[in-house]
Protein backbone atom coordinates (compact mmCIF):
# COMPACT_ATOMS: atom_id res chain seq x y z
CA UNK A 1 0.00 0.00 0.00
CA UNK A 2 0.80 3.67 -0.59
CA UNK A 3 2.16 5.23 2.11
CA UNK A 4 0.75 8.10 4.29
CA UNK A 5 1.91 10.82 6.21
CA UNK A 6 0.70 9.71 9.08
CA UNK A 7 2.05 6.29 8.28
CA UNK A 8 5.26 7.57 8.19
CA UNK A 9 4.78 10.07 11.48
CA UNK A 10 3.26 6.49 13.48
CA UNK A 11 6.92 4.38 12.08
CA UNK A 12 9.36 3.78 14.93
CA UNK A 13 12.29 2.89 15.02
CA UNK A 14 13.27 -1.00 15.87
CA UNK A 15 16.46 -2.81 16.85
CA UNK A 16 16.97 -3.52 12.77
CA UNK A 17 15.88 -1.07 9.64
CA UNK A 18 12.63 -0.80 8.94
CA UNK A 19 11.71 -0.28 5.08
CA UNK A 20 8.46 1.11 4.46
CA UNK A 21 6.97 0.89 0.43
CA UNK A 22 5.58 3.34 -1.35
CA UNK A 23 5.79 1.43 -4.64
CA UNK A 24 7.53 1.54 -7.78
CA UNK A 25 11.03 1.58 -6.28
CA UNK A 26 10.51 4.61 -3.37
CA UNK A 27 11.24 3.56 -0.07
CA UNK A 28 11.75 4.92 3.49
CA UNK A 29 14.03 3.51 5.38
CA UNK A 30 13.93 3.90 8.64
CA UNK A 31 17.55 3.13 11.07
CA UNK A 32 17.73 1.92 14.49
CA UNK A 33 18.57 5.40 15.69
CA UNK A 34 15.52 7.14 14.13
CA UNK A 35 16.73 8.87 11.11
CA UNK A 36 14.72 8.06 8.14
CA UNK A 37 15.76 8.74 4.36
CA UNK A 38 14.32 8.08 0.97
CA UNK A 39 15.74 5.42 -1.27
CA UNK A 40 14.78 4.91 -5.09
CA UNK A 41 15.38 1.10 -5.61
CA UNK A 42 15.21 0.39 -9.81
CA UNK A 43 17.18 -2.05 -12.58
CA UNK A 44 20.06 0.09 -14.49
CA UNK A 45 20.09 -0.01 -18.31
CA UNK A 46 22.62 -2.39 -18.70
CA UNK A 47 20.66 -5.28 -16.34
CA UNK A 48 21.97 -4.48 -12.91
CA UNK A 49 19.79 -3.91 -10.47
CA UNK A 50 20.97 -0.51 -7.55
CA UNK A 51 19.58 1.72 -5.37
CA UNK A 52 20.45 5.36 -4.84
CA UNK A 53 19.17 8.23 -1.65
CA UNK A 54 17.29 10.84 -2.75
CA UNK A 55 17.34 12.88 0.42
CA UNK A 56 16.01 12.68 4.51
CA UNK A 57 12.34 13.13 5.35
CA UNK A 58 11.56 15.49 6.56
CA UNK A 59 13.42 17.89 5.20
CA UNK A 60 12.76 15.73 1.50
CA UNK A 61 8.53 15.57 1.98
CA UNK A 62 6.36 12.42 0.98
CA UNK A 63 4.89 14.61 -2.09
CA UNK A 64 8.19 15.66 -3.20
CA UNK A 65 10.10 12.26 -2.97
CA UNK A 66 7.33 10.82 -5.46
CA UNK A 67 7.73 13.93 -7.53
CA UNK A 68 11.65 13.11 -7.36
CA UNK A 69 10.62 8.94 -8.31
CA UNK A 70 8.78 10.40 -11.17
CA UNK A 71 12.05 12.20 -12.51
CA UNK A 72 13.70 9.02 -12.02
CA UNK A 73 11.05 6.74 -13.94
CA UNK A 74 11.26 9.30 -17.02
CA UNK A 75 15.38 8.92 -16.87
CA UNK A 76 14.77 4.97 -17.22
CA UNK A 77 12.13 5.34 -19.79
CA UNK A 78 14.94 6.78 -21.76
CA UNK A 79 17.73 4.56 -21.45
CA UNK A 80 18.98 6.73 -18.86
CA UNK A 81 21.13 5.77 -15.36
CA UNK A 82 19.46 8.14 -12.97
CA UNK A 83 22.95 7.96 -10.70
CA UNK A 84 25.07 8.68 -14.04
CA UNK A 85 22.90 11.48 -14.33
CA UNK A 86 23.23 12.59 -11.02
CA UNK A 87 26.85 12.74 -11.56
CA UNK A 88 26.87 14.25 -14.56
CA UNK A 89 24.51 17.21 -13.48
CA UNK A 90 27.08 17.34 -10.30
CA UNK A 91 29.99 17.82 -13.15
CA UNK A 92 28.33 20.05 -14.98
CA UNK A 93 26.87 22.57 -11.78
CA UNK A 94 30.87 22.90 -10.86
CA UNK A 95 31.85 23.46 -14.01
CA UNK A 96 29.34 26.47 -14.63
CA UNK A 97 30.79 28.11 -11.42
CA UNK A 98 34.39 27.59 -12.86
CA UNK A 99 33.77 28.35 -16.41
CA UNK A 100 36.02 32.02 -16.11
CA UNK A 101 39.47 31.62 -18.63
CA UNK A 102 41.61 32.60 -15.80
CA UNK A 103 40.10 30.06 -13.66
CA UNK A 104 40.26 27.26 -16.76
CA UNK A 105 43.51 28.59 -17.65
CA UNK A 106 44.97 28.27 -13.97
CA UNK A 107 43.88 24.87 -13.87
CA UNK A 108 45.91 24.01 -17.64
CA UNK A 109 48.54 25.30 -16.44
CA UNK A 110 48.95 23.53 -12.90
CA UNK A 111 48.92 20.39 -14.94
CA UNK A 112 51.20 21.64 -17.47
CA UNK A 113 53.54 22.51 -14.77
CA UNK A 114 53.48 18.65 -13.28
CA UNK A 115 54.55 18.31 -16.52
CA UNK A 116 57.21 20.92 -16.44
CA UNK A 117 58.48 19.92 -13.10
CA UNK A 118 62.18 20.07 -14.61
CA UNK A 119 61.96 23.92 -15.21
CA UNK A 120 60.27 25.87 -13.10
CA UNK A 121 61.45 28.99 -15.16
CA UNK A 122 59.46 27.44 -18.09
CA UNK A 123 55.98 27.53 -15.68
CA UNK A 124 56.86 31.10 -14.24
CA UNK A 125 57.39 32.22 -17.59
CA UNK A 126 54.36 31.08 -19.28
CA UNK A 127 51.71 32.12 -16.54
CA UNK A 128 53.68 35.51 -16.78
CA UNK A 129 53.01 35.94 -20.63
CA UNK A 130 49.39 35.20 -20.01
CA UNK A 131 49.41 37.79 -17.04
CA UNK A 132 50.26 40.01 -18.90
CA UNK A 133 48.76 39.72 -22.34
CA UNK A 134 45.64 37.92 -21.87
CA UNK A 135 44.10 38.19 -18.56
CA UNK A 136 43.75 41.88 -18.92
CA UNK A 137 41.19 41.46 -21.56
CA UNK A 138 39.49 38.34 -20.62
CA UNK A 139 40.24 37.05 -17.18
CA UNK A 140 36.76 36.89 -15.74
CA UNK A 141 35.00 36.12 -18.86
CA UNK A 142 33.05 32.84 -19.47
CA UNK A 143 35.62 31.19 -21.75
CA UNK A 144 32.15 30.09 -23.94
CA UNK A 145 31.32 33.50 -24.69
CA UNK A 146 35.08 35.06 -26.11
CA UNK A 147 34.52 35.53 -29.76
CA UNK A 148 37.05 34.80 -32.34
CA UNK A 149 37.24 38.82 -33.04
CA UNK A 150 38.03 39.11 -29.43
CA UNK A 151 41.14 36.68 -29.68
CA UNK A 152 42.14 37.85 -32.61
CA UNK A 153 42.29 41.54 -31.27
CA UNK A 154 45.11 40.38 -28.59
CA UNK A 155 47.40 38.65 -31.14
CA UNK A 156 47.64 41.24 -33.55
CA UNK A 157 48.45 43.79 -30.88
CA UNK A 158 51.29 41.46 -30.14
CA UNK A 159 52.39 41.42 -34.28
CA UNK A 160 51.90 45.73 -33.99
CA UNK A 161 54.41 45.47 -31.72
CA UNK A 162 56.91 43.58 -33.45
CA UNK A 163 56.74 40.56 -30.68
CA UNK A 164 56.27 37.40 -32.68
CA UNK A 165 57.78 34.52 -31.00
CA UNK A 166 55.78 35.66 -27.87
CA UNK A 167 52.62 35.77 -29.96
CA UNK A 168 53.59 32.47 -31.15
CA UNK A 169 53.54 31.05 -27.48
CA UNK A 170 50.41 33.02 -26.40
CA UNK A 171 48.44 31.55 -29.68
CA UNK A 172 49.56 27.84 -28.46
CA UNK A 173 49.20 28.21 -25.11
CA UNK A 174 45.25 29.64 -25.12
CA UNK A 175 44.16 27.42 -27.82
CA UNK A 176 45.75 24.45 -25.20
CA UNK A 177 43.73 26.19 -22.31
CA UNK A 178 40.21 26.03 -24.68
CA UNK A 179 41.45 22.17 -25.57
CA UNK A 180 41.43 21.55 -21.75
CA UNK A 181 38.44 23.30 -21.41
CA UNK A 182 36.42 21.46 -23.85
CA UNK A 183 37.61 18.01 -22.59
CA UNK A 184 36.15 18.98 -18.83
CA UNK A 185 32.52 20.16 -20.82
CA UNK A 186 33.27 24.21 -20.19
CA UNK A 187 33.87 24.99 -23.87
CA UNK A 188 31.75 23.67 -26.80
CA UNK A 189 34.84 24.88 -29.79
CA UNK A 190 37.98 26.20 -29.89
CA UNK A 191 38.19 29.94 -31.14
CA UNK A 192 41.77 29.91 -32.06
CA UNK A 193 42.43 26.86 -34.35
CA UNK A 194 41.72 29.12 -37.37
CA UNK A 195 43.02 32.54 -36.50
CA UNK A 196 46.21 31.51 -38.38
CA UNK A 197 44.68 32.25 -41.44
CA UNK A 198 44.35 36.05 -40.25
CA UNK A 199 47.67 36.62 -39.13
CA UNK A 200 51.24 37.31 -40.52
CA UNK A 201 53.18 34.55 -40.59
CA UNK A 202 56.53 35.29 -39.68
CA UNK A 203 59.65 33.37 -40.31
CA UNK A 204 62.07 34.29 -37.13
CA UNK A 205 66.11 34.68 -37.78
CA UNK A 206 67.97 31.95 -37.13
CA UNK A 207 70.29 31.69 -34.40
CA UNK A 208 73.98 32.68 -35.16
CA UNK A 209 76.18 29.92 -36.43
CA UNK A 210 79.30 29.54 -38.01
CA UNK A 211 79.58 28.15 -41.61
CA UNK A 212 80.84 24.98 -42.20
CA UNK A 213 83.82 26.16 -43.38
CA UNK A 214 84.87 27.78 -39.71
CA UNK A 215 84.05 24.91 -37.91
CA UNK A 216 87.96 23.94 -37.58
CA UNK A 217 88.16 26.89 -35.73
CA UNK A 218 84.88 26.44 -33.41
CA UNK A 219 86.70 22.85 -32.45
CA UNK A 220 89.79 23.92 -31.85
CA UNK A 221 88.84 26.56 -29.50
CA UNK A 222 86.47 24.45 -27.40
CA UNK A 223 89.10 21.75 -27.31
CA UNK A 224 91.96 24.26 -26.24
CA UNK A 225 89.40 26.15 -23.83
CA UNK A 226 90.94 26.12 -20.58
CA UNK A 227 88.41 28.37 -17.96
CA UNK A 228 86.28 25.68 -16.98
CA UNK A 229 86.64 21.56 -17.86
CA UNK A 230 83.01 21.38 -17.43
CA UNK A 231 81.72 23.97 -19.86
CA UNK A 232 84.31 22.34 -22.80
CA UNK A 233 83.05 19.16 -22.30
CA UNK A 234 79.26 20.41 -22.01
CA UNK A 235 80.30 22.68 -26.11
CA UNK A 236 81.63 19.06 -27.41
CA UNK A 237 78.36 17.35 -26.39
CA UNK A 238 76.29 19.87 -27.91
CA UNK A 239 78.30 19.55 -31.25
CA UNK A 240 78.11 15.49 -31.25
CA UNK A 241 74.23 15.26 -30.36
CA UNK A 242 72.79 18.54 -31.71
CA UNK A 243 70.08 18.72 -28.50
CA UNK A 244 69.22 21.89 -27.42
CA UNK A 245 71.32 23.51 -24.85
CA UNK A 246 68.46 23.52 -22.22
CA UNK A 247 68.42 19.68 -22.57
CA UNK A 248 71.77 19.07 -21.98
CA UNK A 249 72.06 21.75 -18.96
CA UNK A 250 69.69 19.50 -17.24
CA UNK A 251 70.60 16.02 -18.57
CA UNK A 252 71.14 13.28 -15.43
CA UNK A 253 73.35 10.64 -15.64
CA UNK A 254 70.18 8.23 -14.71
CA UNK A 255 68.93 8.86 -18.25
CA UNK A 256 72.28 7.52 -19.99
CA UNK A 257 73.01 3.95 -21.38
CA UNK A 258 76.69 3.91 -22.42
CA UNK A 259 76.96 0.37 -22.75
CA UNK A 260 73.92 0.79 -25.51
CA UNK A 261 74.89 3.93 -26.64
CA UNK A 262 71.88 6.19 -26.05
CA UNK A 263 70.42 9.36 -24.15
CA UNK A 264 66.90 8.30 -23.59
CA UNK A 265 65.71 12.42 -22.56
CA UNK A 266 62.10 12.05 -20.75
CA UNK A 267 59.20 14.06 -22.22
CA UNK A 268 58.84 16.61 -19.18
CA UNK A 269 62.35 18.02 -20.54
CA UNK A 270 61.49 18.22 -23.79
CA UNK A 271 60.32 20.59 -26.30
CA UNK A 272 57.68 18.47 -28.48
CA UNK A 273 56.33 16.68 -24.81
CA UNK A 274 57.48 13.69 -25.91
CA UNK A 275 60.67 11.56 -24.78
CA UNK A 276 63.45 11.53 -27.16
CA UNK A 277 66.14 9.19 -27.70
CA UNK A 278 69.97 10.58 -28.90
CA UNK A 279 72.07 8.07 -30.51
CA UNK A 280 75.67 8.54 -28.85
CA UNK A 281 78.78 7.99 -30.87
CA UNK A 282 82.04 6.98 -29.96
CA UNK A 283 83.52 10.35 -28.86
CA UNK A 284 80.38 11.19 -27.11
CA UNK A 285 80.99 8.48 -25.03
CA UNK A 286 84.74 9.37 -24.41
CA UNK A 287 83.50 12.73 -23.60
CA UNK A 288 80.92 11.61 -21.07
CA UNK A 289 83.22 9.39 -19.18
CA UNK A 290 85.80 12.76 -18.99
CA UNK A 291 83.05 14.16 -17.64
CA UNK A 292 81.77 11.39 -15.17
CA UNK A 293 85.01 11.58 -13.39
CA UNK A 294 84.03 15.05 -12.90
CA UNK A 295 80.25 14.95 -11.44
CA UNK A 296 79.20 11.11 -11.69
CA UNK A 297 78.46 11.65 -7.61
CA UNK A 298 76.01 14.28 -8.41
CA UNK A 299 72.76 13.30 -10.13
CA UNK A 300 73.12 16.25 -13.04
CA UNK A 301 75.72 16.17 -15.57
CA UNK A 302 76.28 19.71 -15.17
CA UNK A 303 75.58 20.66 -11.47
CA UNK A 304 75.95 24.34 -10.31
CA UNK A 305 78.80 25.76 -8.19
CA UNK A 306 76.58 26.83 -5.67
CA UNK A 307 73.36 24.47 -5.76
CA UNK A 308 74.29 21.07 -6.52
CA UNK A 309 70.72 20.09 -7.30
CA UNK A 310 70.27 22.56 -9.98
CA UNK A 311 72.04 23.29 -13.21
CA UNK A 312 74.90 25.30 -14.12
CA UNK A 313 73.40 28.66 -15.38
CA UNK A 314 71.97 29.21 -19.21
CA UNK A 315 74.49 31.17 -20.04
CA UNK A 316 77.83 29.36 -19.10
CA UNK A 317 78.09 27.95 -22.57
CA UNK A 318 77.35 31.36 -24.66
CA UNK A 319 80.20 33.24 -22.08
CA UNK A 320 82.12 30.64 -23.20
CA UNK A 321 81.75 31.34 -26.76
CA UNK A 322 82.22 35.28 -26.27
CA UNK A 323 85.51 34.33 -24.70
CA UNK A 324 86.66 32.07 -27.04
CA UNK A 325 85.80 35.43 -29.84
CA UNK A 326 82.49 33.68 -31.34
CA UNK A 327 80.42 36.72 -29.88
CA UNK A 328 77.99 37.54 -32.55
CA UNK A 329 79.07 34.91 -34.45
CA UNK A 330 78.23 31.29 -32.83
CA UNK A 331 75.82 30.28 -29.91
CA UNK A 332 74.71 27.46 -28.07
CA UNK A 333 71.92 26.78 -29.82
CA UNK A 334 73.39 27.56 -33.45
CA UNK A 335 75.22 24.15 -32.96
CA UNK A 336 71.73 22.58 -34.13
CA UNK A 337 71.72 24.53 -37.43
CA UNK A 338 75.40 23.92 -38.10
CA UNK A 339 75.08 20.18 -37.67
CA UNK A 340 71.68 20.10 -39.65
CA UNK A 341 73.67 21.99 -42.21
CA UNK A 342 76.50 19.45 -41.96
CA UNK A 343 74.52 16.30 -42.11
CA UNK A 344 72.25 17.73 -44.84
CA UNK A 345 75.39 17.85 -46.84
CA UNK A 346 76.60 14.64 -46.11
CA UNK A 347 73.48 13.11 -48.25
CA UNK A 348 71.51 11.95 -44.84
CA UNK A 349 67.35 11.58 -45.12
CA UNK A 350 65.86 15.05 -44.05
CA UNK A 351 63.38 12.67 -41.96
CA UNK A 352 66.51 11.41 -39.77
CA UNK A 353 68.35 15.07 -39.24
CA UNK A 354 64.70 16.18 -37.99
CA UNK A 355 64.53 13.37 -35.67
CA UNK A 356 67.60 14.21 -34.77
CA UNK A 357 66.74 17.64 -33.71
CA UNK A 358 63.43 16.35 -32.29
CA UNK A 359 61.67 18.43 -34.55
CA UNK A 360 58.10 17.49 -35.60
CA UNK A 361 57.32 16.45 -39.46
CA UNK A 362 55.81 18.77 -41.14
CA UNK A 363 52.23 18.16 -42.46
CA UNK A 364 50.33 14.83 -42.41
CA UNK A 365 53.69 13.30 -42.16
CA UNK A 366 54.15 14.98 -39.02
CA UNK A 367 50.61 13.32 -37.77
CA UNK A 368 51.65 9.30 -38.77
CA UNK A 369 55.09 9.42 -39.05
CA UNK A 370 56.61 8.03 -35.35
CA UNK A 371 59.66 6.35 -36.31
CA UNK A 372 62.33 7.06 -34.44
CA UNK A 373 64.74 6.00 -37.11
CA UNK A 374 67.03 4.21 -34.45
CA UNK A 375 68.58 1.83 -36.36
CA UNK A 376 72.37 0.76 -36.43
CA UNK A 377 72.19 1.40 -39.98
CA UNK A 378 70.34 4.98 -39.51
CA UNK A 379 70.87 8.24 -37.25
CA UNK A 380 73.61 5.67 -34.73
CA UNK A 381 75.59 5.59 -38.01
CA UNK A 382 74.77 8.89 -38.71
CA UNK A 383 75.91 10.70 -35.87
CA UNK A 384 79.01 8.64 -35.88
CA UNK A 385 79.74 9.68 -38.94
CA UNK A 386 78.68 13.00 -38.46
CA UNK A 387 81.32 13.18 -35.31
CA UNK A 388 84.41 11.49 -37.60
CA UNK A 389 84.33 13.97 -39.70
CA UNK A 390 83.73 16.77 -37.22
CA UNK A 391 86.51 15.61 -35.42
CA UNK A 392 89.03 14.92 -38.48
CA UNK A 393 88.44 18.58 -39.86
CA UNK A 394 89.23 19.95 -36.25
CA UNK A 395 92.45 18.35 -36.49
CA UNK A 396 93.22 20.10 -40.03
Amino acid sequence: MALTVRKIEASKPGTKVVTLSDGSGLQLVISPRGSKGWRFRYTRPNGKRNVMSLGSYPELTLAEAREKRTDMRRLLAQGIDPVEQRREDKREQLYATENTFAAIAREWHDTMALRWKASSKRAKQSWGALELHVLPHVENRAIDGIKPLEWLAILKRLEAAGKFEQKRNIHSMCRDVYRFAIVTGRATYNPLTDLGVALQKHRGESFSHVSQAEIPELIQAIEQYDKSVLIKLGLKLLTLTAVRPGELRWARWEEFDLEAAIWKIPAERMKMARPHQVPLPRQAIETLGELHRLTGRYGLLFPGRNNTMQPISDAAFGMALKRMGFEGRHVPHGTRHMVATGLKEMGYPGEWIEMQLSHKLPGIQGVYTHAEHMAPEQRPAMMQAWADRLYSIGKD
